[in-house]
């Protein structure tokens, strides 16, 4: 089952079993420079692709306050070590551009201390996990696990 650490554990793991077949294998000079090309690849993607928390946050009675306070919210509790948040961070980037005047966007990582406070709070158990919120602060919908942008879209048209 993939978990917040799944993407650390996967890279360490590929790692560890690929530098042993390079050792078993008597490596070249080019070996060890694809070896370390894959580990640049690797540390790319994690600083270009993890999932990051809202700027804005602080306190766990902030993000409470800015849920129904007059404007649809999508929470999204989040891992920087998630594989699912990973794939699914370029989506809600793109959403959030689209979006962003109409619906506030609250990214939670539940490493942070934010996080921890939350997680009682709304009951989720698994990364990522959205909750869409109507200006009232009502629960619209929550889904784990996949991310659906039309979904929003069709959420944010209803009146």
């Amino acid at each position: 089952m993939l978990n917040q650490y799944s993407f650390i554990t996967i890279a360490i793991l590929f790692i560890i079993v690929a530098g042993l077949l390079l050792l078993k294998n008597k490596p070249k000079v080019r070996d060890y420079i694809a070896f370390g090309a894959v580990i640049f690849a690797f540390l790319a993607a994690w600083f270009i692709l993890h999932p990051t928390q809202t700027l804005l946050m602080g306190e766990a009675q902030k993000v409470q306050s800015m849920i129904g306070a007059g404007k649809p919210v999508l929470l999204e509790f989040q891992s920087p070590y998630c594989v699912g948040c990973i794939a699914i961070k370029p989506l809600v980037d793109e959403l959030e551009q689209e979006l962003g005047a109409e619906l506030l966007f609250l990214r939670i990582n539940i490493q942070e201390q934010v996080g921890k406070d939350l997680a009682p709070v709304y009951g989720f158990e698994f990364t990522p996990t959205f909750i869409y919120f109507d200006e009232r602060g009502k629960e619209v919908w929550r889904t784990v696990g996949v991310f659906d942008p039309q979904k929003v879209r069709d959420t944010l048209a209803k009146p």
